[in-house]
């Protein structure tokens, strides 16, 4: 009996040890790729991948491969070499993502963010309990309604933030970053996420859009008051093709030549905060790509949808929607957050932008994040990437909206 039971004890053991190292083998693999990606971004898909996650998954994989290592360890006890080298692959795993951690944490710091480093380890999901209203704030004239995503301020007298999401134009909703806009009421900002018309094969939108941000504008900004708002002070905000969006309609309206689809004037913006904006659209149907069959997969379909054609066909189209286009000295402060490795909108032609518009005279701060590629703040809420955004941004606005 005793005998019989050491034997079971002893093939239990080996069992366990050997489902532990498949699974610890599985993590140190996806960890070593992963951080292989984002510190070595050229490397195609796997460089895509690891950039598109770093910025989320980075910090919680500190965690996850200490604990890979303490896994190897006790894999070690039964298999030595296995253990061995488990550990030493989860050892170069966890190394790989605190290198990221801590590059991405300094450059984003230096930038004004605050990052509370216990939150990124837990990141949690992106959507949340949807606004305090969603009004209609237009029609177009096929009878679509356009809607407006509010989130009230907690305090009174708050400044007016207007959103406009991103989606390349041919999709994406004012609803889309719930809990980033949430975030921002909580802190004393009312917010206003603004729906736009959609692009599509047959419907080009290049210049419906702009103005119906613009009618989205006055509309907040004559009903802030009632909902605590101060319409005096606006900040627009914009993600990729909202980016554009927000950066042609501010420049536009310091200048006077801004156009809403539901008439009446414009207003000035006091501050304008985008994050990878579609500012030369050129640039990137030129350094487009696509993954699949989907054609909201191929960049190049996007500016198509959007314009109607390839810059060659119609190169009026592109030029209106480019930022060095208009650079007018009156423009507002200007916030541009650029990820290192954006594969969407490369970051050569949003700095390019950036120079451009400094030189015409624009307060311009740029901020480069590393390790970083497109949409890097939206895969979780109090991700390294997701702080990093929304603390930059609000820090930056509070300094030029007093």
């Amino acid at each position: 009996m005793v005998v019989a039971r050491t034997r079971a004890d002893g093939v239990g053991s080996r069992v366990f040890a050997v489902v532990g190292a498949v699974v610890v083998g599985w993590i140190a693999l996806v960890l070593v790729l992963l951080g292989v990606g984002a510190l070595l971004p050229g490397l195609g898909l796997l460089g895509a991948a690891g950039t598109a996650v770093a910025a989320t998954t980075a910090a919680p994989s500190v965690l996850i491969g200490l604990l890979a290592v303490g896994g190897a360890l006790l894999v070690r006890r039964r298999f030595r070499r296995t253990g061995t080298v488990l550990g030493a692959a989860g050892g170069v795993g966890t190394a790989m993502a605190l290198v990221i951690v801590v590059g991405f944490w300094i450059a984003a710091a230096g930038a004004g963010a605050t990052i509370n480093p216990f939150r990124a380890l837990v990141p949690t999901s992106p959507f949340g309990d949807g606004p305090d209203e969603h009004p209609v704030y237009s029609r177009t004239a096929s009878g679509q309604d356009l809607h407006a995503a509010v989130y009230r301020p907690a305090t009174a007298n708050a400044p007016l933030m207007v959103y406009a999401h991103g989606g390349g134009w041919v999709e994406g909703s004012e609803l889309d970053r719930d809990r980033d806009m949430r975030w921002f009421a909580d802190r004393g900002w009312l917010v206003v996420s603004v729906e736009y018309t959609l692009a599509s094969e047959t419907v080009h939108t290049w210049d419906i859009a702009g103005p119906q941000l613009a009618c989205a504008l006055i509309w907040a900004a004559e009903r802030a008051p009632a909902w605590g708002g101060d319409p005096a002070r606006i900040a627009l905000l914009g993600d990729s093709a909202g980016g554009q969006l927000a950066t042609t309609l501010a420049y536009q309206a310091a200048e006077g030549s801004a156009r809403s689809s539901c008439g009446g004037t414009v207003p000035r913006v006091a501050a304008l905060a985008v994050q990878y904006p579609a500012v030369d659209p050129v640039g990137a149907y030129d350094n487009g790509f696509s993954i699949g069959d989907d054609p909201k997969l191929d960049t190049r379909f996007l500016g198509r949808a959007y314009t109607g054609g390839t810059p060659a066909e119609v190169p009026d189209h592109y030029r209106a929607i480019t930022g060095t286009t208009l650079l007018p000295p009156t423009a507002p402060p200007t916030l541009v957050i650029s990820p290192d490795d954006d594969s969407v909108v490369p970051p050569n032609g949003v700095r390019a932008f950036a120079d451009r518009a400094r030189e015409a005279g624009i307060d311009v701060t740029l901020v480069r994040l590393p390790f970083a590629n497109h949409a890097y703040d939206t895969g979780a809420t109090g991700s390294l990437g997701n702080q990093a955004r929304l603390t930059i941004t609000e820090n930056w606005l509070r300094d030029h909206l007093r």
